[in-house]
């Protein structure tokens, strides 16, 4: 008995940081209760246990030992201290974890994938798991038990709720925010800022950038050298197409840049209803939809606008009529 509580307050203590005097302190109540309630032990009689030898001793009032209860309380001490470690281990762990995950809430964790539930990710990081739901995760994404995963942090729950506390994700917007943050120093220094960011993940991203520095070309920058810095983020995201698109305080020229790579003749917009109708030429009409209406949609989110395309036989048609 003696034995395996030493154990087990060692382990617990080198491998999960849980301080051996919390783990005594809830086992001493554990017991205590278990002792009154079934060995009818009176209530100015405490429980102490050696933190070295792991001996349970019964004190009274003034402090003295006295003897144990007759009673087999060995026995019922031994399933009890192995219960009550076992929750205590657990909510402490859980604490532990949300202390330390909190703070990077937001941000984006390396870590390796332990298993698969269910088409969900298992991801180890540090001593803690997560979570990366299947809905999660890039569409390009094939994963063995083993490999490396960064994963954007998306929420950290409190230890009362649910199984897994760190939940991931590779699809969130910000994963890509993270990632351009952490691959170019201009934006993490505030020389180059990311204005909106409108994502089909796997597909297409779409990223509207700005500098306050006219010296600066905040979309050349991003790029970087022979397309160098955004090759490492395409990588990452699993060959997932990145445009960087120039933000425009001139609505009307944002949403213009917005729909890159077409080129638009002319844009009519209704402040009122945040409603604009891009006019392009018949040979920009696919480049300005795009496959599955992915970029004049995308556009639509980067924006806040709700964009309508005609090419310009269309809309002079519908004019005249």
């Amino acid at each position: 008995m003696k034995k395996e509580i030493i154990s087990l307050l060692e382990y617990w203590e080198k491998e999960r940081g849980i301080e051996r005097n919390h783990l005594i302190e809830s086992l001493e109540d554990g017991l205590l209760t278990v002792y009154r309630k079934k060995a009818q032990l009176p209530k100015h009689i405490r429980i102490k246990i050696d933190t070295e030898t792991g001996d349970i001793k019964f004190i009274n009032d003034k402090g003295e030992e006295v003897p144990p209860p007759s009673f087999p309380w060995e026995r019922i001490a031994a399933q009890t201290a192995r219960h009550i470690l076992i929750q205590k281990i657990k909510e402490a762990e859980k604490n532990t974890i949300y202390n330390e995950f909190k703070n990077l809430e937001g941000e984006i964790i390396s870590g390796r994938v332990e298993r698969f539930e269910n088409e969900n990710i298992i991801v180890v990081t540090g001593k803690a798991e997560g979570v990366l739901p299947h809905h999660h995760k890039i569409s390009n994404d094939h994963f063995k038990i083993g490999d490396g995963i960064r994963c954007y942090l998306l929420e950290v729950r409190p230890p009362t709720k649910g199984n897994y506390q760190l939940i991931f994700s590779r699809t969130h917007p910000n994963f890509v925010k993270k990632l351009l943050e952490n691959e170019i120093p201009e934006i993490k220094e505030g020389i180059v800022e990311i204005k909106s960011i409108a994502r089909f993940p796997g597909d297409l991203t779409k990223i509207a950038v700005f500098s306050k520095d006219e010296k600066i070309d905040p979309v050349g920058t991003c790029i970087g050298d022979k397309s160098s810095r955004i090759k490492n983020i395409v990588k990452e995201l699993r060959g997932e197409k990145i445009e960087l698109i120039l933000w425009d305080e001139d609505i009307v020229k944002y949403i213009k840049n917005s729909l890159s790579p077409a080129k638009c003749n002319e844009v009519y917009i209704d402040e009122e209803k945040k409603e604009a109708v891009a006019i392009v030429n018949d040979d920009q009409l696919f480049l300005a939809i795009g496959k599955k209406g992915q970029n004049v949609r995308l556009a639509s989110k980067l924006t806040g606008w709700n964009i309508k395309v005609f090419k310009v036989s269309e809309y002079k048609k519908e004019q005249n009529n």
